[in-house]
């Protein structure tokens, strides 16, 4: 069984472990967390942009009124956050956000760095590029859905819809688009995803199928999806399903799992077994975002819920 230091008392469902358009859940309060040097960013509705200590302690909270962000990017020298309706804010090194133009009114879902550019994922599958100065790029992809979220690993930058489809980029400028449910048709339900993430050795995306149950597949390159089962045992070792589907997803690579942030709290483990997946309640809240360092994962949810959990105890 897996156990968590945190300052909330944790309700364990068996062995242990956390959508409307957009991948955005319609709750007020954090939508998405990140580390920045010694401290995390988190970004949510209210236009609220908040440090958070490695201890979950609240550091410091700014309020862009009329905003709400959807997700942040970090690197050594600057903080990137995107949001509702195309809004784009850049804080340098010393830490003061300011607004830059962005080429688009279309609500931006995520965004990631490859080949020096910074890269967002938008509503109506857009994809716009840009630095630190501002957005100038924009491509229109031709895919079903909305694209929500993008991670990028040293050779390629991938994407996924919530319509099932995943894209990849070599360049950051041409992007080639896999029709997830179309290739799998009578082999896998329909799925709409959510989350991609890129590790070095392997693409993890995870979502909902159509019948509401969760969805994760793995692949090593991109070409060849399998699904990882998302079951967990309770305390009677009766084995289930997970019950709500992830909307985020951070890897631990000093163990080599993968955590899940879910709605109702949930917070899914996932190790080499199968049969070892962990699922712990960590508050009535949704979870939104997950983020960690070396001993702590920081989660936020619905409502600015924050908690530090120690992963090394």
């Amino acid at each position: 069984m897996f156990f968590l230091t945190a300052n909330c008392a944790l309700l364990l469902l068996g062995s242990v472990f956390l959508f409307s358009p957009g991948g955005k859940r319609d709750t007020e309060g954090y939508r998405t967390v990140i580390r920045y040097e010694n401290v995390f960013i988190a970004a949510g509705t209210g236009g609220r942009i908040d440090r958070i200590a490695e201890s979950g302690r609240l550091l410091k909270s700014e309020a862009f009124p009329g905003e709400s962000f959807n997700c942040l990017l970090s690197d050594d020298r600057m903080i990137v956050a995107g949001g509702d309706n195309g809004t784009v804010l850049i804080a340098g090194e010393e830490g003061i956000f300011r607004k830059v133009e962005s080429c688009t009114d279309r609500d931006i879902n995520s965004l990631v760095i490859f080949n020096k550019i910074i890269i967002a994922g938008c509503d109506q599958g857009e994809i716009i590029s840009g630095d630190t100065g501002g957005f100038s790029g924009k491509t229109d992809l031709k895919v079903k859905g909305n694209i929500v979220s993008l991670s990028a690993g040293k050779t390629a930058c991938y994407g996924v819809t919530d319509a099932g489809e995943i894209i990849h980029s070599s360049d950051g400028i041409i992007w080639n688009i896999f029709d997830f449910n179309e290739f799998y048709s009578g082999y896998y339900s329909p799925c709409r995803f959510n989350r991609i993430l890129v590790t070095e050795d392997r693409i993890a995306v995870a979502g909902i199928r159509d019948d509401g149950s969760p969805v994760m597949m793995f692949s090593s390159g991109g070409n060849v999806w399998t699904e990882r089962k998302l079951n967990n045992r309770d305390e009677l070792g009766i084995e289930g399903p997970l019950p709500d589907p992830p909307c985020e997803i951070y890897y631990d690579p000093r163990e080599e799992q993968f955590f899940l942030a879910c709605g109702k709290g949930m917070l899914m483990k996932l190790m080499s077994c199968e049969h070892c997946n962990d699922l712990a309640v960590i508050t009535e809240e949704d979870l939104t975002g997950i983020s960690g360092n070396e001993n702590t994962l920081m989660v936020v949810g619905s409502n600015f819920f924050i908690e530090a959990l120690n992963i090394r105890h």
